[in-house]
């Protein structure tokens, strides 16, 4: 029993706490560290100036973004749903495989062996393109959803009642919306990576195809965790019409009801370009976060779990 307990623990905080020493996820401490030398050029490029009795710490780590009720609910969730990711999609992690291998062999038993063979150079290029654009495009249209169909957007509303914006912030997501994000990646992986296996007469791993973790370190260095800050880095107006810069993903969290459906991919801006819902960061001053008016439903970790579910018999929620 108390070997089970251990293991128990060990698992929750893989899958939670252990992410500031997992380099697979954005809050890694060194994706951390790269972030505060963003921060650090923000500061004295641009908020000291308008600020010049500000302090870089009190800049960096302001009380009410870090150690607010708003904040330790960003906390909790965190912890929470590693519950959930053990108990639940973990079980579809397992599907997942069964699938992918299901995939291949129906490939293979249908059109029979690739005639032929590609370099690991090409393939890799051409699996991190595929990957990039098909995942975030599914990104897209899902998040777009969340944001247009009330049933849905229920659920993603608590991920956008923080009222003041942290890196743990993105775990800030309601149990019901994480199973749904992590069914679409799953599905995205399953196909992509089957395709792959196939097309590479089944010696494919994602693991092998360094490309792959470029592109994670990539985004997740260069101002990833910024995302969810309070601080207010920009890309090139012209960069902004490609890749969505840390502001513009704030923008995405105004508490102004007419920037609530904008910006909303993960990493490429250009569906926000084709489908209009793109706003730049030139085009915005300051922003408020959080929900308005409703916010005050949303302030404990209860009422994040719980209103919701009441949002969808009353619309005062």
């Amino acid at each position: 029993m108390l070997y089970e307990l251990k293991h128990l623990l060990f698992d929750v905080y893989s899958k939670s706490i252990g992410y500031f020493i997992n380099p697979e996820k954005r809050i890694y401490w060194i994706y951390i560290l790269t972030s505060i030398a963003l921060a650090t050029y923000v500061f004295y490029r641009h908020s000291r100036k308008k600020n010049p009795n500000k302090s870089f710490f009190s800049f960096l780590f302001p009380k009410e973004n870090l150690f607010s009720k708003t904040a330790f609910v960003d906390y909790a969730f965190l912890v929470f749903n590693a519950f959930i990711k053990l108990f639940i999609i973990a079980s579809f992690s397992y599907a997942a495989k069964q699938y992918h291998y299901d995939i291949t062999e129906s490939l293979l038993h249908n059109f029979g062996l690739p005639s032929k063979t590609y370099s690991i150079g090409v393939l890799t290029t051409c699996y991190l393109i595929t990957l990039l654009i098909v995942g975030d495009f599914s990104y897209y249209i899902l998040h777009l959803l969340y944001h247009k169909v009330p049933f849905l957007w229920a659920f993603h509303k608590v991920h956008h009642s923080s009222t003041a914006l942290n890196p743990v912030t993105q775990y800030r997501i309601h149990p019901v919306e994480l199973i749904m994000n992590n069914l679409r990646a799953l599905i995205v992986l399953t196909i992509v990576n089957a395709a792959f296996d196939y097309v590479n007469r089944g010696y494919f791993s994602p693991q092998t195809y360094f490309g792959v973790n470029i592109l994670l370190l990539t985004f997740n260095s260069w101002g990833a965790n910024l995302r969810h800050s309070h601080i207010k880095l920009t890309y090139f107006n012209w960069l902004e019409n490609w890749i969505i810069s840390p502001f513009q993903h704030q923008i995405h969290h105004s508490s102004q009801k007419e920037l609530y459906d904008k910006n909303l991919g993960s990493k490429l801006a250009i569906w926000d370009k084709i489908f209009g819902t793109l706003v730049k960061s030139k085009d915005v001053e300051e922003i408020t976060v959080g929900l308005g008016e409703k916010d005050k439903h949303y302030k404990s970790f209860f009422q994040n779990i719980i209103n919701p579910f009441k949002s969808l018999f009353n619309s005062n929620y």
